[in-house]
Order: C-alpha cells, then structure tokens, then sequence
C-alpha cells in the first residue's frame, strides 16, 4: 500500500507541475508579441537615425550655401576690382562682358552642347552646300517653276 500512495503523490506532484507549465506558457509572449515588442524598439532607432540623418544634410548643405555664397561674393569683388584697375589704366569703363540671365543656366548649356558632338568625328573640312535656284509652288498650274526663269 505504501507503494500504491507514493506512485499517487508523484502523480498528482507531476499534474501539478504540467499544471503550473501550462499556466507558464499561456503566460508568455506569443512570436507576434515578440516581434511588435522587437518593432517597436528598431523603430524608434530608425526614427533617431532618419532624424540625426536630415539634421546633418540640412547641416552640410547649409555649409555648401555660405560656401557658395562667399565665393559669389569674392568673385564680384574680383570683377569689380578689374573693372576699376581698367578704368584708372585706360580712362574709360570697360563694355560689360558678363550678363545676369537668370533663365538660363550656362552649364546647362555646355552640357548640352558637349552632348551633341559626343562621339561624332571631327571633319578635316567643313561641307560646303551646294545652292541650287529657288524653286516655287504654283498653285494655280499645280507646277514648279524657277524664279530665274519667270524674272521675279
């Protein structure tokens, strides 16, 4: 009989402790749970690195504007300062060079005007055209006539 209560109290201390890992996993996390647990912290660092990121652009680009800037400022100063050294040389103030056409952008147009001989080969000599007399439309005789021929 001993035997019989001893297996018995194993038994019931073996429900018990199925019983408490049972409760233990319905307890814990679910893998969604972890993983919106996971997101939510990588978020909020890849918020900080967007933020850090545009904080330091705005920062560069201010820097290459000052750049930019000082040297528009040296070059008019340099421009001027030839204008002047000209004007005590010769007496008389030099025809402006330089225009300010804001439509236009200058590297835009050697750009495009680079493209368009990009691989082509340079003629020793340039093409003449041959001119031939002016043809006009009649439309009265549906014909062609020349000029030289009719005098006009």
């Amino acid at each position: 009989m001993e035997r019989l209560t001893k297996i018995e109290t194993t038994v019931n201390n073996m429900q018990d402790m199925v019983k408490q890992l049972v409760e233990v996993s319905k307890s814990q996390p679910t893998p969604q749970q972890y993983s919106q647990e996971h997101w939510n912290a990588i978020q909020q660092i890849i918020t900080a690195q967007r933020e850090l990121a545009e904080a330091q652009h705005n920062h560069q680009i201010a820097m290459i504007k000052n750049m930019v800037d000082a040297r528009y400022k040296d070059t008019q100063a340099d421009i001027k300062a030839i204008r002047e050294a000209l004007t005590k040389m010769t007496g008389t103030t030099p025809t402006p060079i330089f225009r300010d056409d804001d439509d236009q952008d200058d590297a835009k147009k050697g750009e495009k005007h680079d493209m368009k001989k990009f691989r082509r080969p340079t003629p020793k000599k340039k093409p003449t055209k041959k001119l031939e007399p002016e043809k006009k439309f009649s439309p009265a005789t549906d014909e062609t006539f020349d000029r030289k021929e009719k005098g006009s």
